[in-house]
């Protein structure tokens, strides 16, 4: 995960200036929780990617794209492993789905693992899995949070929708 270690490397005390569309600038805060043990990575089901278990291993889950007070939620959070369970549950994700975080304004962000056709990641409020394909993009996580960077926190994915 190259552009998250990038990104870490340029915070300043967990700050980064950042430019946004139509020309907004603010200052942004990144926390990122300390790396999952063994035994937390044993509780998420068998069928998680790599790549998302490789980040829980890191960062058991992070704020990205926050107001530089913390004042309000307007950026993504990704969730801890304890968190992923937990709103998987409460969201009714189907098998093979993790909820893995929420958006600037609440959205969720769930990850479909498992296919053959490869990962996906989705972003909505009250998701409706069966109805709602469009609304999948065609990304691991790993290319999803390398697109969200360079994108500065930036919702990407709706610029074409």
């Amino acid at each position: 995960m190259i552009a998250l270690e990038t990104l870490k490397g340029r915070l300043v005390d967990g700050l980064l200036e950042i430019q946004k569309e139509e020309g907004y600038v603010a200052r942004e805060r990144f926390i990122f929780n300390r790396g999952a043990t063994d035994e937390q990575l044993a509780l998420l089901p068998a069928w998680t990617a790599d790549d998302y278990q490789m980040f829980l291993r890191q960062h058991n889950g992070a704020k990205l794209f926050q107001h530089e007070t913390l004042s309000y939620n307007d950026g993504f959070e990704l969730f801890s492993i304890e968190d992923c369970l937990k709103y998987s549950e409460i969201w009714e994700c189907p098998e093979n789905f993790l909820a893995i975080g929420a958006g600037p304004d609440g959205e969720w962000i769930v990850y479909e693992m498992n296919r053959p056709a490869g990962n996906r990641i989705w972003s909505g409020e009250f998701l409706n899995f069966e109805e709602w394909e469009e609304d999948a993009m065609p990304f691991s996580f790993e290319r999803w949070l390398d697109y969200l960077i360079v994108a500065q926190g930036t919702q990407f994915w709706e610029w074409f929708r």
